[in-house]
């Protein structure tokens, strides 16, 4: 329909308006339950963790997740489980189960998936399996966005731990790497996308290892030596050349307290997976490299842990802690980290913050703009949960989480116990926060944002139709409506990057549906949905 929500001459008067000291709240939205049946209800008695997911490089709507599937808590057999989304996260379709790798028997369990994605759009499903026949590492893949799932290769053989996998997407090389380990770190290159995986190199000691990808084919590693409490990083200039063995520089050591593992509210896993990833930006930063891990200082329960480096990983700056609460007795648990194509750090993790009793935690975001050295202030995303229900016969509600970040926002898939047991959520969030007043038709409405890039122009728009997907060329962003349609004029954000609209509503307006959203260069706030009255 035709018919605009925004009037024309009052489009004209916009103005950006400094905020100093407005705060918009964070919408609470625990997101979409993944783990469900077909129906989309949820699977009573089971449990999920552990979850890591992909989203297509071909299509943006399309993203896989794999976890841990517990079909009973009453046992700790556990299966790969997988959930597959066409609408860019909104809704979710249960996959299923893996079928166990030929040779393992019907009976073997897998555990540990991570999910990568090819430049192809080809899904790969790495995971380890146990209690088998054939014990060791695999990975699945998937041509059709994982509806259906090829017999594994076998990367390793043996009872292994602690995996990770990742795919080079740069145009450098099509390289898969896998990195794993709980003593020993070791980590394998494959050169025909994951059929054939030559001897494993030797890294180091320890456990939660990670391995990423920059845009250059450099490969950089790390894990945390948890006997000495450090954690070790280790980068790899010639692993991208499929005709040389990968070599590494000597590994560098970063203080991010001690490893968390076997605290109370998580007594049999750990809550430190350690991320490590290059700027993908380009220009100034072509160089910088960031790491990100939950730790256990000496005067702190646990805290969020970042380091910078500036010259590829040779040097690391002084960490800090991205939590801004203040209280020491606060788990700041199991974080997370990823970094959008335009430099935006996004991290999340589970926080006890808000309950006096130091246990039931919320999920927690924050992020930065200028390369980790300063952060937004911390944000709560979802609900508060008891992370200490719903254990499988194995105390402990996984060992990680992921997030994928993209020019507008991030994707997050995170365990909680919402329903009284383990279950698996997705949960969009974005660093400008967009909060309207309601709307009356034949009156003006103010239109708030905060959080966004300072001193850079920002756009509203709005669409009749609802969520979608719309490339928008010049700002190298998707804004997430159908059909949007551009309100007023663009906005020049203040120094604290808030700025507002104030824009007439028409009368014919009245009883409509309105969705909102402002977005800037490679970056987006949330949708707001409003009906007019």
């Amino acid at each position: 329909m035709s018919t605009r929500i925004v009037s024309t001459a009052a489009a004209a008067a916009v103005a950006a308006m400094s905020l100093s000291g407005h705060v918009l709240a964070q919408p609470v939205d625990n997101g979409v339950q993944i783990n469900t049946d077909n129906a989309g209800n949820n699977i009573v008695g089971d449990a999920a963790n552990e979850p890591s997911f992909a989203v297509s490089t071909i299509d943006p709507d399309v993203l896989v997740v794999g976890w841990r599937q517990f079909p009973t808590i009453s046992s700790d057999v556990r299966y790969g489980g997988y959930g597959l989304s066409w609408d860019g996260g909104r809704t979710w379709t249960y996959g299923g189960d893996l079928d166990p790798p030929p040779g393992a028997g019907p009976n073997a369990n897998q555990s540990d998936p991570v999910l990568a994605v090819d430049d192809a759009g080809s899904f790969f499903y790495n995971s380890l399996v146990f209690r088998s026949s054939k014990d060791g590492q695999t990975v699945y893949r998937s041509d059709d966005d994982g509806v259906t799932w090829q017999t594994p290769n076998y990367i390793e053989f043996g009872f292994l731990d602690k995996n990770w996998y990742n795919i080079d997407t740069t145009g450098v090389s099509r390289n898969h790497y896998c990195i794993w380990g709980n003593s020993t770190i070791f980590f394998k290159r494959s050169t025909d996308e994951g059929v054939t995986w030559p001897s494993p190199l030797s890294l180091g000691q320890g456990i939660s290892s990670y391995v990423s990808i920059a845009p250059d084919g450099t490969v950089y590693t790390g894990w945390w030596e948890y006997w000495t409490d450090t954690v070790k990083v280790r980068r790899s200039d010639n692993a991208w050349d499929g005709s040389r063995t990968p070599t590494f520089n000597s590994a560098r050591s970063l203080d991010f307290g001690a490893w968390p593992y076997q605290f109370p509210l998580n007594p049999d896993g750990g809550a430190g997976q350690f991320y490590i990833e290059a700027d993908p930006s380009g220009g100034a930063r072509a160089d910088w490299v960031y790491a990100l891990s939950s730790g256990i200082p000496a005067n702190d329960a646990c805290e969020v842990f970042f380091s910078r480096s500036t010259d590829r990983g040779d040097s690391w700056s002084t960490p800090i802690t991205i939590n801004d609460d203040s209280d020491p007795n606060d788990y700041q648990w199991m974080a997370v980290m990823s970094v959008s194509p335009g430099g935006r750090i996004d991290a999340a993790w589970l926080d006890t913050r808000d309950d006096p009793n130091h246990t039931w935690s919320r999920l927690y975001y924050s992020y930065s703009y200028d390369g980790g050295i300063t952060w937004a202030p911390n944000r709560a995303l979802s609900d508060a949960f008891d992370p200490l229900v719903g254990w499988p016969q194995q105390r402990k509600i996984g060992d990680y989480f992921q997030s994928q970040s993209d020019t507008g926002g991030v994707g997050i898939v995170y365990p909680a116990t919402f329903n009284g047991e383990q279950d698996l959520y997705f949960r969009r969030a974005h660093p400008i926060l967009l909060d309207a007043d309601q709307m009356f038709g034949g009156q003006n409405v103010e239109i708030r944002i905060t959080g966004a890039k300072p001193n850079q122009n920002a756009f509203l728009a709005y669409s009749l139709r609802g969520e979608g997907r719309t490339h928008v060329s010049f700002l190298d962003v998707d804004v997430e409506l159908k059909s949007p349609i551009q309100a007023g004029s663009s906005v020049m954000t203040d120094a604290n990057g808030d700025a507002s609209w104030t824009l007439g509503v028409p009368n014919a307006a009245t009883g409509r549906t309105v969705w909102l959203q402002s977005v800037q260069q490679q970056n987006a706030s949330n949708v707001v949905k409003q009906t007019v009255q």
